[in-house]
């Protein structure tokens, strides 16, 4: 609500006069205050440089401010002043920086150019020597290290060059693309700390001779690499003793020659023409060699035509001859270059190993002779005369010779770089080899799966071959078609005595044979052992089963006149042919395999085990791989070995056990004789076991002596034990059905029976009981006599 007070009313001059002093007074009273309190305050503490003291500030804020005008606007007049003055001085000295800097680049520049300049004229005069052929020849060897290291400093020179064009291209285009300027704070002051703007006065400059660097860029590569061919021709023709006395006396010495080759190599990996070394090196040096020497007729030399016989000579004498020629080169380029992880040059792969490789798979005769040849024998011997040849060749190639001699102390030649390779530069060399895309390329040719197949296909056929024989004459059938010192040695060593397990191990042994095995086939080589196993226990399974009869009919040969032909009237004898039958059914037959196959069993788990692991280890590798490797060898065996255990088990605790059961139980046949033995005869009483108790276990008997020392150990004595207790058995009840007749037959004849026990002898079912149990006591001594309780 509005205060009644406040409503303005007609009031007197008096009054008002009155009411305006009260006004005064109020803001006389509150000016004290507020001026108390500007000065208890930290902001208020500031205007006291104003007055000496608080009575002489300004009644009102209206007043300071009116006091603080001029002052403000002096102060403001002289910074204006001196912004101006120090935006002038800025001014002068970013003038003088960019004259310092103009100065800077034209020294650059000047020096640039004269390196330019310099390495043009460099470069022009080795074009004029090499058009002056007379003037070339006439050459000292320091004029030529000269000139060669000359044209190396135009390639640094020339880097250089480039390296500031490409800079002064990226800038300019840079500043081409980038169209937003930097736009400093209004607030800021002029400051001599700034960074001065883009200049593209040098790069302008660098620009401009664009094309002169590229030509001085080309004109360098053409001279290192006409005189890198030269030096490598005469390096050539040097060490294999090709220069007359006069020729050899004005070349360079080998020492000189392999300066003017470092000087060349690496002026053109300075310019990033790595590639072109390898490829000057491969066209003098290699590529002639190799027209000179592969052809067809090299490659048949030594043997028929078509099985590469000479293919192993050849690769030999090739790498002689390079080694011979350009190991030392060789040797200093791979040493000078292996100092990362990627080689500007690399000789020994691309400057030898690629040509070699291009030359063998470009000719399609060659091509086709090496690596389809399409007899396994051949193909095998290529593989392996290729793979020694790969895997020797950067040891041969980079292998300090022995003949080379160290220069005296105190000698020039000491001031030269003397490269000396290591063990570990020479494995790297052999890893770049083996990692090159056309060592790749080169092992695709390789038809391995079709070589695998008809090894595999051979093996087939040998096993295929003895298993007819065998099923034609049995297990004493000679079946073995390898060597006879092989067999002797198997059967001395590891125990093989039929003919058809020596021929299944010694196809098992063929597969890891140097002449036969591929390191690169090793999976599907156990596979095939595998399998060749696996093959063989079917068939003795099969036989054991009656599926398959031994002793096949031979029909009888057809005889001219339709089988009439008399000789004096007597018809000739038909042939005899041989009736099937099954092994099985022969104890003896059915003890000698199963003896094979644990003797089998066992060499799969250790002799030929050793076998493989020694085909499959290199001959670096430790005692832990080595381990390592027959674990995993075994491993891969225990699917063949783990199929014959079972069978041997079946043989010894089920076949052998029923047929020597069977032929046991046969004299079993004589109990029911004692009957009649004392059936009304008027005998006396037995007094001895029956003469066939000692038959009954004749044959085991037999059979016990002859294999007791080719049992495997894992059968134990439990197939005695079965023969024993089923015999028994069958024994008991024979006695039970003779006493069970006897018993009748008394029931029968019980008057005759009275009369004779009245007369006080023993009746004939007495005699028969006195006889069986006399019986018994023979078999259960015959019993403990073969070790069973």
């Amino acid at each position: 609500m509005t205060d009644l007070n406040d409503i303005p009313s007609a009031m007197s001059t008096s009054a008002l006069e009155t009411k305006l002093r009260g006004l005064k007074e109020q803001a006389k009273e509150h000016s004290q205050v507020l001026t108390a309190k500007l000065a208890t305050s930290q902001s208020g503490q500031n205007l006291l440089h104003i007055g000496t003291s608080l009575s002489s500030l300004p009644p009102d804020l209206h007043t300071l401010l009116t006091q603080l005008h001029p002052v403000l606007s002096s102060a403001e007049t002289t910074e204006k002043q001196y912004l101006q003055h120090l935006e002038k001085f800025v001014n002068c000295g970013v003038e003088i920086r960019k004259e310092e800097r103009r100065v800077h680049n034209a020294k650059e520049c000047a020096s640039l150019y004269q390196d330019l300049v310099a390495a043009e004229r460099v470069v022009k005069k080795d074009a004029a020597d090499r058009r002056d052929e007379a003037y070339s020849r006439s050459d000292t060897v320091a004029e030529k290290v000269d000139r060669v290291s000359s044209l190396e400093r135009c390639a640094h020179t020339t880097l250089c060059l480039i390296q500031d064009l490409q800079s002064s291209t990226d800038m300019i285009s840079a500043m081409t693309a980038s169209k937003v300027k930097h736009v400093d704070s209004a607030t800021a002051l002029p400051s001599m700390r700034l960074a001065l703007g883009d200049d593209t006065e040098r790069a302008q400059f660098v620009m401009k001779l664009s094309p002169r660097i590229r030509r001085l860029e080309s004109d360098t590569i053409i001279s290192l690499s006409y005189r890198l061919e030269e030096t490598l021709k005469i390096l050539q023709h040097r060490r294999e003793g090709r220069l007359a006395s006069e020729d050899a006396d004005k070349l360079p010495e080998e020492e000189d020659l392999l300066l003017l080759l470092g000087h060349c190599m690496r002026g053109l990996a300075l310019l990033g023409r790595g590639k072109e070394v390898e490829s000057i090196f491969a066209r003098v040096a290699i590529m002639p060699l190799i027209r000179s020497k592969v052809s067809m007729g090299s490659l048949d030399e030594g043997g028929p035509r078509g099985e590469c016989a000479g293919l192993a000579p050849l690769l030999n004498d090739m790498i002689s001859t390079i080694a011979q020629a350009f190991g030392p080169a060789l040797q200093l380029a791979d040493v000078m270059f292996d100092v990362g992880s990627k080689m500007e040059v690399d000789l020994v792969t691309a400057g030898v190993w690629a040509p070699i490789a291009t030359a063998l798979m470009a000719d399609a005769g060659i091509k086709m002779a090496i690596f389809s040849p399409g007899i396994a024998s051949i193909l095998q011997a290529n593989y392996m005369a290729l793979d020694t040849f790969l895997a020797e060749l950067a040891q041969r190639l980079l292998q300090q010779s022995s003949q080379t001699q160290k220069p005296a102390s105190g000698s020039m030649e000491n001031l030269y770089y003397h490269a000396t390779t290591s063990p570990e530069t020479i494995q790297r060399a052999q890893n770049r080899i083996y990692s090159h895309t056309k060592t790749a390329e080169f092992a695709k040719k390789w038809n391995l799966p079709i070589y695998y197949q008809l090894r595999f296909g051979e093996c087939c056929t040998r096993i295929n071959r003895a298993i007819e024989q065998t099923k034609e004459g049995g297990w004493i059938t000679e079946v073995y078609t390898g060597k006879p010192e092989d067999a002797a040695t198997m059967r001395n060593e590891v125990g093989f005595e039929l003919s058809f397990f020596l021929e299944l191990y010694e196809v098992l042994l063929s597969l890891w044979r140097s002449d036969v095995f591929l390191r690169p086939l090793t999976n599907r080589f156990l596979r095939g052992s595998v399998q060749l196993v696996g093959r063989n226990v079917a068939f003795i399974e099969d036989g054991l089963t009656g599926k398959i009869k031994f002793g096949v009919e031979k029909e009888p040969e057809p005889q001219e006149n339709g089988g009439q032909e008399m000789s004096n009237g007597i018809a000739p004898p038909k042939p005899k042919m041989s009736a099937p039958y099954c092994w099985a059914e022969s104890v003896n037959d059915v003890a000698a395999v199963a003896w094979e196959l644990a003797i089998l069993e066992t060499t799969l788990g250790y002799d030929y085990v050793s076998v493989v692991s020694k085909t499959l280890a290199n001959g670096d590798a430790t005692a832990a791989e080595q381990a390592e490797l027959r674990t995993l060898v075994l491993e891969v065996l225990k699917d063949a070995s783990g199929q014959i255990r079972p069978l041997v088990e079946k043989m010894w605790n089920k076949v052998i056990v029923e047929l020597i059961t069977e032929k046991c139980s046969s004299p079993l046949a004589a109990v029911k004789g004692v009957a009649a033995t004392y059936r009304m005869t008027n005998r006396p009483p037995p007094s001895q076991a029956s003469p066939f108790v000692s038959t009954i276990l004749r044959p085991f008997k037999e059979f016990s002596n002859e294999f007791s020392q080719r049992k495997p150990d894992h059968i134990g004595d439990g197939w005695k034990i079965q023969i024993i207790s089923m015999v028994t058995d069958r024994y008991c009840a024979a006695v039970e059905e003779l006493l069970t007749t006897v018993a009748r037959t008394e029931v029968t004849l019980q008057s005759r029976r009275a009369r004779r026990a009245t007369s006080g002898g023993m009746s004939d079912g007495d005699k028969v009981k006195l006889q069986v149990y006399l019986d018994c006591e023979e078999f259960c001594k015959q019993i403990e006599s073969v070790g069973i309780n």
